[in-house]
């Protein structure tokens, strides 16, 4: 077998077991203890055993110690899961680059300088990074599409996204608390904005039928959408455990899924193995996740959103349908079925068994 290596960074957040830690593990599979970790010089609350030297600050750690390290544990087959990979990694080693999407190439531009320049530094990475790799893995065939549009000569692989199998228990509509779910950020390519005004429509018109709505990922921004909200029955929801997640997906009426562009789409995933109805835009891979389980709407328009909403919250029979067809859906993303593409994957590059 090859020595294989691989960037843990993601572990040695807080959160490391869920975001991008959780992908990670996904994508090493059952070789996590196998394969040889690396990261920066941080601490480590994940349990995993990685090598950490050199640097502890992440960009001076991914283009000068890491390398070096590769170097010195003879590593063969080097896996970037982040999108980016070292300018210079050592001549012998093989990178296999995870390239989520190509938002980072489109016109998304943080508001703040320092996300502007983070984001045109990662974007100056990834052209000679896919120029490196053996293979770039991606999470959907659209998110594929558009890596060959841009590099024609990339060896492209996809691996959908799985989510843990405690995912896959759903709660009977009609047992539920009933509120609208967003699970996002502030990024712009989310359209949080746009969902949080086409939902202050759907109240106006609702009235005293208003369905609650509860936002999960922008309670440290919260004060740069509260104009929007501060008469209406929203609610911004502080950090939750994964479980605390799950408990929110399966008391919702339905989520609620603005983006205008996503490599895979991890919240369709979750409410649909939840049985939760997916109000989704028809943008990038979504249509390609969602399938026709979803109600889909254009993301650029205020007033497709807003019938969406109110078209799936105002129809328990349609919800009902959408449940079923969700769950349908979802058994093409558990974790058995990608887990033997995972293991396909690593024996075809690694000689891995």
């Amino acid at each position: 077998m090859r020595r294989v290596g691989y960037d843990g960074q993601a572990f040695l957040s807080p959160n490391g077991g869920t975001g991008k830690g959780l992908q990670l593990r996904n994508l090493l599979g059952p070789f996590l203890h196998r394969f040889t970790g690396f990261a920066s010089n941080s601490p480590n609350p994940s349990g995993i055993s990685l090598i950490q030297e050199g640097a502890a600050r992440y960009n001076l750690w991914q283009q000068f110690s890491l390398p070096a390290s590769l170097r010195r544990h003879n590593i063969d087959v080097f896996l970037a899961p982040y999108n980016t990979a070292p300018f210079f990694l050592p001549s012998r080693v093989e990178l296999l680059l995870v390239l989520h999407d190509t938002t980072l190439m489109k016109e998304f531009r943080k508001a703040d300088l320092k996300g502007k320049l983070r984001d045109r530094y990662r974007r100056m990475q990834i052209p000679p990074s896919v120029a490196r790799a053996r293979v770039v893995v991606t999470v959907s065939q659209h998110a594929r599409s558009e890596i060959l549009a841009a590099f024609p000569k990339a060896n492209v692989r996809v691996i959908p996204c799985t989510i843990d199998e405690a995912w896959f228990h759903p709660e009977p509509l009609s047992n539920r608390d009933g509120h609208l779910l967003m699970v996002t950020s502030s990024a712009p390519h989310k359209n949080a904005l746009g969902a949080i005004e086409a939902y202050a429509r759907y109240a106006h018109r609702s009235g005293s039928e208003t369905r609650p709505l509860k936002i999960v990922g922008l309670s440290r921004e919260a004060g740069l959408y509260r104009a929007k909200t501060e008469s209406l029955p929203v609610e911004y929801v502080p950090f939750v455990t994964e479980a605390e997640l799950r408990g929110l997906y399966r008391n919702a009426a339905a989520l609620i899924f603005p983006s205008f562009a996503e490599g895979f789409g991890i919240p369709m995933l979750e409410a649909m193995a939840t049985g939760t109805p997916v109000i989704a835009a028809r943008a990038t891979s979504l249509p390609e996740v969602g399938g026709d389980a979803a109600i889909y709407f254009d993301p650029q328009s205020q007033e497709e959103m807003t019938s969406a909403i109110e078209k799936v919250l105002g129809d328990d029979q349609l919800r009902q349908e959408m449940a079923r067809k969700g769950l349908a859906k979802a058994e093409e993303y558990r974790p058995a079925v990608i887990g033997k593409q995972v293991v396909d994957f690593w024996h075809e590059f690694a000689g891995v068994n």
